[in-house]
Order: C-alpha cells, then structure tokens, then sequence
C-alpha cells in the first residue's frame, strides 16, 4: 500500500523538518503535514485523512495522549504511530487501550521507522519496539486496574490532583483554587479512597511516582 499524506506532530520544529528529510528518501511521493500541538492535529484531520501520524507524547495545549483519544473517538481512519521520548511503560499500555498501532522511542532509526509505517498501514497490528516488547507481554496491571479508577474522580478531584502533581502542597493547592484548606483535605481523601491509596502518609511518594503518566493523563 502507498502511503500518501504523513503528518508528523511535534512540537520541536528541528526535529519535524529532520525527521521529513529522512523520511523522504523512503517516500519521495508523499505528502507532509505538520503540527506542533494537539490542537493543530485535530485541525489538520478535519480537512485532510493522513495514512499515518506520527504523534509525539509531551505538546503543548493538549498532549498527545489525549489527542490520540479525541481521534478515535471521531473514528479517524488514520493509523497513529506514537514516536516520543517518553520510555514509562505505562505510556505504551495507555496508547495500546487508546488504539494506538505503534509505539516507538525517537532513537529509532528513520530505515526501520519507514518499515514499521509500511507495516501499520496495510495491518491492524500493534507494533512497538523489541524493549517495549518484554514489557508489553508482561501484564497491563496499569490500565485494567490504575485507570478505572482514574477515571472514577471527578474533574474537580482531577484538579486538584493535576495541582500535586505540579509540586504544589496543600496549602499551595488551597491558595490556587481559591478555597480552604480543609475542602482540599476532603477532595484528597476521596481521591485516596478512590485510588485505594493506603493513607494520606502515602500520597505525596504515590504523587511523586505517578506524576510522569498521570499528569498526561487527568
């Protein structure tokens, strides 16, 4: 199958313009479109179909996870290959449940990335590095357990938590939303129960473990 229109998202323009360089050389015939945020993504496909997008995690405006979920939710026929720096293997669980067709870290080289896009257009397989391989078969513990039960806060638990994740203490969080203190305390308690964190001595090491795929995520 030929491969007529890739759109490459990310939000470093030097690394688009090499990575359309390179890419090239393996499709001359194709066209490329870029975008530097989610939001431009989203633009992108409401007048165009790309065959492939390669879709980068961490963009500004709205990041790349949920980006891939706003397009599957608009059933976008295009097959989205996540390229990014992030190497959490929660990522790699999230984009798979999102209907990802490929995760990959952008040390691949630009001979076997133009296989693996060869590869996801004409399958309907998953494709992801041989080291996320070992991970990937290993269980998904993260999604069929973490993230119900993220997805059960409401969004005012979920910013509130968005906040902690920053860096921000009670207090801070408190200052920032304009509200007391002891209404924050209320809203991390029910985040706790919902999560089944132990106890509120536990929070901030649960915050601080979680906070590179959570704060993607919320």
């Amino acid at each position: 199958m030929m491969i007529s229109t890739i759109l490459i998202a990310d939000d470093h323009e030097l690394f688009r313009k090499s990575l359309i360089t390179a890419l090239k050389e393996h499709f001359p015939k194709a066209r490329f479109i870029e975008a530097s945020s989610g939001l431009e993504v989203l633009e992108n496909t409401k007048v165009s179909s790309p065959d492939i997008i390669l879709l980068d995690i961490d963009m500004p405006e709205l990041n790349g996870i949920k980006t891939l979920n706003l397009l599957r939710e608009e059933n976008l026929s295009s097959k989205v290959l996540m390229l990014t720096a992030k190497t959490a293997k929660e990522f790699l669980f999230v984009a798979k449940k999102y209907n990802a067709n490929g995760y990959f870290t952008k040390n691949i080289s630009p001979e076997t990335l133009a296989e693996v896009m060869l590869r996801v257009v004409t399958s309907n397989l998953f494709i992801c590095s041989e080291w996320f391989s070992l991970e990937f078969h290993n269980g998904n513990h993260f999604t069929k357990v973490t993230l119900p039960k993220l997805n059960e806060l409401t969004a005012r638990e979920k910013e509130v938590l968005s906040h902690f994740f920053k860096g921000l203490n009670t207090n801070e969080v408190a200052e920032k939303m304009n509200i007391r203190k002891k209404s924050i305390d209320n809203y991390k308690n029910r985040i706790l129960t919902k999560l089944s964190i132990p106890g509120d001595i536990y929070f901030l090491d649960w915050v601080s473990k979680n906070r590179e795929v959570m704060s993607f995520l919320i």
